[in-house]
Order: C-alpha cells, then structure tokens, then sequence
C-alpha cells in the first residue's frame, strides 16, 4: 500500500510526537538545589580585583586578602538577611534566583551585593562572588573623590 506523500509528513510527525515523551522521561532529575533550605552561611574571600580611574582610564588590580564575614537569620520566604561583616551589621536583601542566592546591601552611596552559587568549590563550600560598588561626589581642595569599584572571588560554608 502506498501512503500519500502529505500522509507520510503526518504519520512522521505523530511518530515522533509519539516519541518526545519517551525522551523527555529518560533525562535525568535535576539535583535538589542546596540554597532553597539556607539560614546561615559562613563567607571567605582570598583573593579580589579593584580599579581605580587614571586620566580617565580604568586601571584593575588583583590582590590576595582575607576578607571574612557571615549571613544570618536567611529567610528566602521574605526575602531577608543580616549580614556580619568588619563594619558591623547590616540587614540585606535576600533573593533565591534559579541556582544561586543574591543578597544585596543598600547604602548611602553603596550598593553591595553578594552572590552564592550552587556549585560547590570543595565539599560543603559553595562558589561565591561578593560585589562593592560606591561613589560619594565629593572635593577637598586638589582631591576629587573617584568611585569605589571592587570584586571579591571565594566560597561560602552553609552553617548547620
């Protein structure tokens, strides 16, 4: 029996609809995403780039450091942190966006935002990024303040 070529098309197309679900089944499950569940993280920076602004030119400088600080009191429900740092305490914003955690620090002049992926960088320390970026307009006598831009490369430990 010979099938018309506009009835070939169609018995092709429902094959491989029939198909698709097969498919689709045998992909596997995403892993469970360790951020949705957070309270706490304990966050190291070792290393960061900063620029300064010379003759109008942006100039970067990558140095190795210890910055330290904690996230506490996570709730991704409201969208609420607090963060503990060498200045002290301040209450962040706390946002689960796909497969990573922002928190995001607004001052007068600064916005901080610290960035958590679901990626670990060793057993039970998570790939992380935290962010300053500042500007104060100000000029005392020859000096004009220049913004304040700066990148930190580390991990965060979830706190149990």
């Amino acid at each position: 029996m010979l099938i018309p070529r506009a009835g070939r098309r169609f018995v092709a197309c429902m094959a491989f609809a029939a198909c698709v679900p097969l498919v689709l089944g045998a992909q596997t499950a995403e892993p469970p995403n360790p951020l949705t569940s957070i309270k706490g993280l304990k966050c190291r920076f070792p290393s960061a780039t900063s620029v300064t602004w010379k003759n109008g030119e942006a100039v970067p400088q990558t140095r190795t450091q210890e910055m330290l600080f904690t996230i506490s009191a996570i709730d991704l429900q409201d969208g609420t942190a607090e963060f503990m740092g060498t200045a002290g305490r301040a209450y962040v914003t706390a946002v689960l966006s796909g497969w990573s955690v922002y928190f995001v620090e607004n001052a007068v002049g600064q916005l901080n935002v610290t960035t958590v992926f679901a990626q670990e960088a060793s057993p039970g320390k998570y790939k992380a990024v935290h962010s300053r970026h500042g500007y104060l307009q100000m000029q005392v006598g020859k000096y004009i303040a220049e913004p304040s831009v700066s990148q930190n490369y580390g991990d965060c430990e979830l706190e149990k």
